[in-house]
């Protein structure tokens, strides 16, 4: 897993499984774009001696410029005649999974934090006689996750442990993200960059990296974050707390893969879902998602739509219905957007404040 713009080192430990030596050849690595240098690279011959004799490392870089999960490999050779009249090419070994995800924008201080200021989340766990291991785990049962296995309460017990479900009492915050391809004028086809042909756009681009940069600053910041999507749901939720550093990794993987979908025929389904800060990342979202946002907006509940080149109607519609909408550039920092928005005083509001509370 690797950001967007990023270099990355590929080694490959190519071996000869004959019993001679192998012959000279160039070499290239098949990979879904055209990188700067696609020259072929020369593998002198590999001698048939001792198994340490038999291996070769070949290394180059890899340079991603958009996110995606991409198929490296697999190694492609060419070998020649000494006459230069006849050539063999043959594709060798397998592909490996690159994830390129989308950058993130470290979200400056200043928005939304739960009402107790601690900045993180207060989980009440359920509590049992027992010491620290029994206060947070009970027997495995048939269906439960492996992930959830308890390995050193499991050990001390002699069965399999599993941890407790735990009851949260931290705000919720909720990202709604318009994957529909109708909101998004600036779509193109660009089989440039992946084997297949895909719709590429820079708003949409800048959307998916708002995505992220908004649910990881707001998870860190103490919120339970669910994620909501116009079209078919393709974006993993953020794990549990007790995950670590994995917590994240599913949410960021499915934002490398995430795509521009063409709706089914209907409108949205109806919203729903409980209160608490509400935030839209779009675009010039279609009509039928300028409803969807209208009633997703319920009571009291404080909503800031990030819309990249929205339609001055649609802008206008959004902030008549109690959305603070928040025009953007493709070219705009994430973290430059939200600091303009602290600087602004938005989330010191009264209104503001009174929401993420009532949601705490």
């Amino acid at each position: 897993m690797v950001a967007a713009g990023d270099p990355v080192d590929v080694r490959m430990r190519i071996r000869n499984t004959g019993s001679a030596p192998s012959p000279s050849v160039v070499w290239n690595d098949a990979i879904p774009w055209q990188e700067d240098d696609p020259a072929p690279r020369q593998l002198a011959p590999i001698p048939a001696g001792t198994t340490e004799q038999r291996v070769r490392i070949a290394d180059y870089r890899l340079h991603p410029a958009r996110r995606g999960v991409y198929a490296i490999g697999p190694l492609v050779v060419e070998q020649r005649d000494a006459f230069g009249m006849v050539a063999r090419v043959a594709a060798v070994g397998e592909q490996d999974r690159l994830v390129v995800i989308p950058t993130v924008d470290r979200l400056p201080d200043g928005g939304p934090a739960p009402a107790d200021g601690e900045g993180t989340a207060r989980l009440i766990q359920r509590r049992v006689a027992g010491n620290d291991d029994d206060l947070t785990t009970r027997e495995y049962r048939a269906g439960d996750a492996l992930r959830r296995v308890h390995w050193r309460a499991s050990a001390r017990h002699g069965e399999l442990m599993v941890r407790q479900e735990e009851h949260r009492s931290r705000p919720d915050a909720h990202i709604v993200v318009d994957t529909r391809i109708g909101g998004y004028p600036d779509g193109h086809p660009d089989a440039g960059r992946a084997w297949t042909e895909t719709l590429e756009s820079d708003a949409f681009e800048w959307v998916v990296r708002m995505t992220a940069s908004l649910g990881i600053h707001l998870e860190e910041a103490g919120f339970r974050v669910e994620i909501e999507e116009t079209a078919r749901a393709q974006l993993e939720q953020i794990g549990e707390r007790w995950e670590g550093g994995r917590r994240i990794d599913g949410f960021l993987t499915s934002l490398a893969g995430v795509r521009l979908l063409a709706p089914p025929p209907g409108e949205l389904s109806a919203p729903g879902g409980p209160s608490g800060p509400l935030f839209a990342v779009i675009a010039d979202a279609e009509d039928v998602t300028a409803d969807w946002l209208v009633r997703r907006r319920r009571g009291a509940d404080v909503a800031i739509a990030f819309a990249v080149g929205p339609r001055p109607e649609l802008a206008e519609r959004l902030t008549e219905a109690g959305w603070t909408c928040v025009p953007v550039a493709a070219h705009d920092r994430p973290a430059d957007i939200w600091r303009d928005l602290a600087v602004q005083g938005l989330f010191a509001s009264a209104a503001f404040r009174g929401a993420v509370d009532g949601a705490h």
